[in-house]
């Protein structure tokens, strides 16, 4: 089973789901904002404000998480690798157009 995790944001008379739980929440869960990361728990360092609701939502994601229920996804690829075009002298084209 695997499924989305995403925080819960209170305002005034609204409630609407957030980007990512806050540093606080996670800390309170008991992790880093970098294993949260890696188990694939939205992180949103803007946040500053801690609700219970999302700390216990957190809890339960890492214990479902601990006992192989939930598919941790894979990290995203960070660097696209080298791009761009090889140089004219070195490609079978470059030869040609030099006339080598």
């Amino acid at each position: 089973m695997s499924y989305f995790i995403s925080p819960m944001v209170f305002r005034t008379e609204t409630v609407r789901e957030g980007r990512g739980f806050s540093l606080a929440e996670i800390q309170a869960a008991g992790l880093n904002a970098g294993e949260a990361k890696i188990i694939g728990i939205p992180v949103d360092l803007r946040r500053k404000s801690t609700h219970e609701e999302n700390v216990e939502i957190l809890k339960e994601y890492i214990t479902a998480a601990k006992e192989n229920e939930i598919k941790i996804p894979k990290p995203k690829q960070t660097s696209k690798g080298q791009r761009g075009r090889a140089q004219r002298s070195v490609t079978k084209a470059g030869h040609k157009s030099r006339g080598i």
